[in-house]
């Protein structure tokens, strides 16, 4: 469960990041567009000064229809257009046509958005001017001014749909490979986000497995290294046991059924007698026989699994001179527990 929720996660913070990064795209792109409008705004601005100059050539001799004329004559389409208006009536709206419909309203009905009232109310005397306007949801890059002619001030404005700009040939075509390629590489981004994530959580997985088979390895040799170090503790060839373990072993024995045994006890003239025996006894018998060190000069052997002529010959071999036999006991069974044989036998061996 933990690498699920961990490959869903971080797949949520990619495709999170991905839609971050599509809003500052188009964010970034509709400040592009803006700016690009706002330098179209101040080449438009030339072309209405243009027109102001023309009027001005009529000077006193021209009338009002003689500016309406000359504004008509401009070249205007539904995405590019003017307007004229003196005080707050209009006088002119993209063609003749436009205009007698208009005709009896002011020019804050046709301007009636607040972006495009702000602009009418913020044109300047004599000095063109631009905006980015709002006109019934569609967006126009609008140039103007206020102008004076006989006494009487007029608004001349250019409008240009947006869109006529925008949706020029090449500059739709970089905007929209832009996009494209965008769009392409924040597709890329989660896709591969998605794969890393799943092999992330699949290699975890098996980092995981492969920990827990080393911890279960681990225990394994950790058993091994006790049941070695256990086997080592009680191997007959490396060590000679005290008189204090004697029953644990004959209790263990008894419980696995091992049969026969042969205990012998031998007596040594001295300490370095009997420890120089136990040197011998490493080479000469094998790790069927147990060896205990009943006190200072006692020894006490148990062949285990020893047939009784095999067993004598070897008791009979490791006499000399300063090391002889005392007493042995040869239990063929089990049927009373070699415990307790011994606890009789060892009672006799001390009545000696």
């Amino acid at each position: 469960m933990k690498h699920k929720f961990n490959f869903f996660i971080l797949t949520a913070v990619v495709v999170f990041f991905a839609m971050a990064a599509d809003v500052f795209i188009v964010y970034q792109l509709n400040n592009y567009e803006t700016r690009f409008l706002e330098i179209y705004g101040a080449e438009q601005d030339g072309y209405v000064k243009i027109v102001l100059d023309e009027i001005n050539r009529l000077e006193g001799q021209g009338t009002e229809a003689d500016i309406t004329e000359i504004i008509s004559s401009l070249d205007a389409t539904a995405s590019k257009y003017w307007t004229l208006s003196k005080g707050d009536s209009i006088l002119f709206v993209k063609s003749v046509t436009e205009t007698n419909r208009y005709k009896g309203f002011t020019d804050g009905t046709y301007y009636a958005s607040e972006t495009a009232s702000d602009f009418m109310n913020n044109l300047g005397n004599n000095q063109v001017g631009h905006q980015i306007i709002y006109l019934d949801e569609d967006r126009f890059i609008a140039s103007g001014m206020i102008f004076t002619w006989q006494g009487e001030q007029y608004r001349v404005c250019l409008l240009t749909y947006d869109k006529v700009v925008l949706e020029d040939n090449i500059l739709l075509e970089c905007r929209n490979s832009i996009i494209i390629i965008l769009s392409m590489v924040l597709a890329l981004l989660i896709i591969l986000s998605m794969v890393m994530s799943r092999k992330i959580s699949h290699q975890a997985i098996r980092l995981d497995k492969q920990e827990e088979r080393t911890i279960w390895q681990n225990q394994q040799i950790e058993l091994l290294d006790e049941q070695l170090k256990r086997e080592y503790a009680f191997s007959a060839s490396k060590h000679v046991f005290k008189n204090t373990v004697l029953d644990e072993f004959l209790s263990t024995l008894d419980e696995k059924g091992v049969y026969p045994l042969h205990f012998a006890v031998f007596e040594t003239e001295s300490e370095e007698a009997r420890d120089e025996f136990f040197e011998h006894m490493q080479i000469v018998l094998d790790n069927n026989v147990l060896r205990f060190s009943m006190d200072e000069r006692q020894i006490l052997l148990v062949f285990v699994r020893y047939e009784k002529s095999v067993s004598d010959r070897i008791i009979e071999s490791l006499e000399n001179w300063n090391v002889h036999g005392v007493a042995d006991l040869y239990c063929e069974d089990n049927m009373n527990s070699y415990k307790s044989q011994f606890d009789k036998f060892w009672k006799a061996v001390a009545n000696q």
